[in-house]
């Protein structure tokens, strides 16, 4: 035992020592072997950016944690009020980028606040600028506008969930325009997401639930989204200027919707996920901002304790698989995409076995963000399990690289280039 820790720990000093010289500046300290970088956010008190360098095969070097200037809510969960909670946002995208790679910005959501930092061309960050949202909810998501330069910032709940920012050279200047999800029959909605369509035309916001009460001793009563109601995902038009117009209330194909993506290169057709029937959906976004629907296809086999909560989603680069990440269940659950159909392709991917038992029961190690790079490797957030998982993707199997730590169970977001 005591020789396999020696080893290992031999082994990690190996792997850090040509960075460690880097930021000494000792010369002839290259890394030749770093492909690109994945950033993830420690969500902790006084909330960090931590930054990996990636191999061309795949594996992470930590390069630095560096602050947002913001706080974080250190695992408090806001849908459940526990203190500390793998999934505490309950939210996808809540790191991203510039589709230049050259600004990251990142919700902080103990202050609501929101960060930008300039991305080097070695992937370091540099804090550019800090400010508060204008609203007292929390902020959970966060997408860039790359043709009008307009950063969106969505809270969980309103009634303004959504502020937004002119970005120039990073700094960030509210607009003071602000925007809600919710409709004359709702008004306590809870958004998930929110996401900008690739050709910039569009703004798009799930929605979880359409009535969501403050948590009081566990699960607040709540009533799901796109249940009955054709409301799940809010679809907003971009002006010239970056503002919104107008939102158009579409059907998400199903109840609660959680997470979506774009397949790579298209600006309409994209893979949302159904946390309540755990499952996912192939979508397609007109011109007019209405969506249409395939059939869902389902989790199958996944259900350990009885649940999945199908949330986060990432593409292969082929668009041939959509992975899915299941919270209840502790792993990820891939689904094929052919022509107009998506199905059930591989059950139990990536599981990763976790100590956090929600009040539901459920025991998992709370995966979160996944995000997957254009060579094949697909990032996994645990949590509650303290990883960072890196896994090669083999069709629409994930096979295991190493894991990393990360701060536990506050750590949430998941973006690269």
């Amino acid at each position: 035992m005591k020789f396999s820790r020696f080893v290992k720990a031999a082994a990690w000093a190996a792997l850090i020592s040509p960075l460690a010289a880097l930021a000494a500046g000792q010369p002839g300290a290259a890394l030749p072997s770093i492909n690109s970088h994945v950033y993830t956010q420690t969500n902790e008190s006084d909330n960090k950016i931590i930054h990996f360098a990636r191999r061309a095969d795949g594996t992470l070097v930590e390069v630095q944690r560096v602050a947002t200037g913001g706080k974080g809510n250190n695992g408090y969960k806001i849908i459940t009020g526990e203190k500390s909670a793998p999934d505490p946002l309950v939210s996808m995208g809540p790191v991203t980028m510039s589709g230049d790679h050259k600004l990251l910005f990142s919700v902080n959501a103990g202050d609501s606040s929101v960060s930008s930092f300039a991305v080097g061309k070695d992937g370091k960050l540099q804090l550019r600028d800090h400010q508060p949202t204008g609203e007292r909810g929390v902020p959970t998501s966060v997408t860039y506008n790359n043709t009008t330069g307009t950063l969106y910032v969505m809270h969980a709940t309103g009634p303004n969930h959504i502020r937004s920012f002119q970005v120039k050279d990073g700094k960030l200047a509210a607009t003071g325009k602000a925007y809600t999800v919710n409709t004359e029959r709702f008004k306590r909605r809870f958004a998930t997401q929110i996401i900008t369509s690739p050709d910039d035309r569009f703004v798009l916001v799930n929605v979880l639930y359409n009535d969501f009460p403050e948590p009081v001793n566990g699960f607040p009563k709540v009533v799901s989204a796109n249940d009955g109601t054709q409301d799940g995902v809010m679809v907003f038009p971009v002006n010239a200027d970056g503002s919104l117009g107008k939102p158009v209330a579409n059907d998400a194909g199903g109840k609660t919707p959680f997470g979506l993506i774009f397949l790579n290169g298209s600006n309409t057709t994209f893979v949302n996920t159904l946390s309540d029937p755990n499952g996912a959906i192939l979508s397609t976004l007109g011109a007019d901002g209405k969506i249409t629907n395939s059939a869902p296809a389902f989790v199958r086999g996944a259900t350990r304790d009885g649940a999945s909560d199908t949330c986060w989603i990432s593409m292969s680069p082929d668009n041939r698989y959509a992975y899915a990440t299941n919270f209840a269940s502790s792993d990820i659950t891939t689904f094929e995409i052919a022509g107009d159909k998506i199905s059930n392709a591989a059950n139990s991917e990536g599981f990763v076995q976790g100590t956090y038992k929600s009040l539901g029961g459920v025991v998992t190690s709370g995966p979160v963000d996944s995000w997957a790079s254009k060579d094949g490797y697909f990032y996994q957030l645990y949590p509650n399990a303290r990883q960072l998982v890196a896994y090669r993707m083999d069709g629409p199997h994930l096979r295991k690289i190493a894991d990393y730590p990360v701060p536990f169970n506050s750590t949430v977001g998941l973006a690269g280039f």
